[in-house]
């Protein structure tokens, strides 16, 4: 699953008249679930932390958390 911008996700969804969920994610296993359900059905999902999540740990982390699941 590729990772894209914001913005091709939405105007890709407007132009195709489909909806895309996000997610707030906290760690690596609600992702991973995420990842595998988006995976099983082909659809794009947004991943999304709270600022409690964020400022709890960082953005590094997060990023990394989100880099390690196999696309």
């Amino acid at each position: 699953m590729a990772l894209i911008s914001l913005r091709e996700l939405l105007d890709h969804a407007a132009e195709n008249n489909y909806g895309v969920a996000a997610f707030n994610v906290n760690n690596l296993e609600q992702i991973q679930a995420i990842m595998e359900a988006a995976h099983e059905t082909n659809s794009p999902v947004i991943l999304q932390a709270s600022r409690g999540a964020r400022n709890y740990t960082n953005d590094i982390f997060f990023r990394l958390l989100l880099s390690c699941h196999p696309s």
